[in-house]
């Protein structure tokens, strides 16, 4: 077993405590010894000095701080050395979109030498794992982000089951025939399509504007994943300035740049078609990964035959709020049902067969490209979510999603929307009635040159580089 050390921030009652002890001893944790820090006391300079001095008492190999009171319905992932992790309270899974759970706090843990390198430099009122993250950046000490699941009971699980069996029959869509039955002219069809596995080689893509102050943490998780990436290329979107001094901190990493800024569709489309790996691992440039996400993907991907897997979702807002985002696990029967939001782009990995066959992203669209894609991927090919939450996205004011021109409320982005569900609803009705979908992308535009600015060379037969 792994001793533990539990850190309780605020008052908790007794009942909560005797079954935060009992969540942890079931989860192969051996709890060692249990600290009270009360965050209120924050201008008694004594209590803060004290709170220090116990924490240099820690032995354990991990720490676990939890707000108090704090829900314990949490799968406890198993730390490396230098690892950290938040831990989601209870949650359920969706079955047609995605569903955001607001909460005050979230628990956490962490390896201890973490714990007690970052803790000493923050006022107790800021022990959250951002912050503490944060600090040890600034200290130049590594770490790396492990993966937590959302727990769901073995009934729970097979209940959801059952109402995602349902509802993917019930919608009489019949993907496996129109994966073998789709004409040429509708689809970039492949007999042979190769299925991801754990063998496959991939390639992580990253589009990047200005994201110049997130970068290194995005490349930073994808440096450290369990399952090692065969390249990682960042696509600069005609920036005055590619990201080169921050790239060239990652020797494996590959930097592009398009002289002219074309969105990300179009960077994305332009590496599929001109490199040669299995799959892709899409990364926004401000965000980051979890250490196992590649490696949970990719075993998702290998038992459901998905040519489309993504995972659970950890929001970080700009005041370092954290909410869990859940995403149904069966998208494809999500989608069957209606076109709803079952799917977040970034976190997924796509097999390169699949983007091929159905003519790649609508390269025309400068912003839901992703869903548009989605949407047409469901009757070509298996799609899932895995229940862990291996990515972290951040919200933040600028972004295509925020931006008033662009974001999620904007009146192009809705009218947009609107079109791409009247379309994925036109083409379940066509497949009900025995006719074929349309799946040819809704806007294309033509290729773009990328100039190779820096790093490794990519698995390519096109790209000069």
């Amino acid at each position: 077993m792994i001793s533990l050390t539990l850190i309780i921030l605020g008052n908790s009652n007794p009942d909560w405590e005797i079954e935060a002890r009992a969540t942890f001893h079931k989860q192969a944790y051996d709890l060692k010894q249990v600290m009270r820090f009360n965050p209120s006391n924050l201008d008694n300079t004594v209590y803060f000095t004290s709170c220090l001095q116990l924490l240099n008492t820690i032995n354990t190999e991990v720490t676990a701080i939890l707000p108090a009171n704090t829900q314990l319905n949490f799968l406890l992932p198993q730390l490396a050395n230098t690892a950290l992790a938040f831990l989601p309270p209870r949650m359920e899974f969706p079955l047609e979109t995605a569903r955001q759970y607001p909460v005050v706090t979230l628990a956490w843990m962490a390896s201890t030498f973490l714990v007690k390198a970052a803790l000493p430099q923050l006022e107790i009122n800021r022990w959250n794992l951002l912050a503490v993250a944060g600090e040890l950046e600034r200290q130049n000490i590594a770490f790396s982000w492990a993966s937590a699941r959302e727990n769901t009971a073995i009934l729970e699980w097979g209940n959801y089951q059952i109402q995602a069996d349902y509802l993917w029959k019930g919608s009489e869509i019949n993907n496996s025939y129109i994966c073998t039955n789709l004409p040429k002219e509708n689809i970039k069809y492949s007999r042979n399509r190769d299925l991801i596995t754990s063998k496959s080689r991939v390639l992580a893509v990253i589009p990047h504007y200005r994201c110049e102050q997130f970068l290194h943490r995005c490349l930073q998780s994808l440096v450290t994943q369990t399952r090692p990436l065969d390249g990682i290329v960042v696509i600069d979107d005609g920036s005055d300035v590619p990201p080169v001094d921050i790239v060239r901190d990652f020797p494996g990493v590959t930097l592009l740049a398009s002289a002219l800024n074309v969105g990300p569709y179009r960077l994305i489309q332009q590496v599929i078609c001109q490199t040669s790996y299995d799959a892709y691992l899409f990364q926004d440039a401000d965000d980051w990964s979890s250490s196992y996400r590649l490696e949970l993907l990719l075993a998702a991907a290998e038992s459901y035959g998905a040519e489309l897997v993504g995972t659970q979702e950890l929001r970080v807002f700009e005041d370092d709020r954290v909410l869990p985002v859940v995403y149904p696990l069966n998208v494809s029967a999500a989608l069957a049902g209606k076109p709803g939001h079952p799917l977040l782009h970034p976190t997924s990995l796509v097999s390169r067969n699949l983007v091929l066959r159905l003519g790649g992203f609508a390269t025309g669209l400068r912003f839901s490209g992703d869903t548009e894609f989605l949407l047409r991927a469901q009757f070509a090919a298996t799609i899932v979510n895995v229940p862990d939450f291996g990515y972290f996205r951040r919200h933040r004011a600028g972004s295509l999603t925020t931006d008033r021109a662009t974001g999620l409320d904007s009146p192009v982005r809705l009218e947009l929307i609107q079109q791409l569900k009247k379309r994925a609803i036109a083409n379940s009705a066509a497949v009900r009635s025995g006719k074929l979908p349309d799946l040819r992308p809704l806007e294309t535009a033509g290729e773009i040159e990328l100039n190779y600015i820096a790093g490794s060379a990519l698995e390519s037969s096109d790209l000069s580089i």
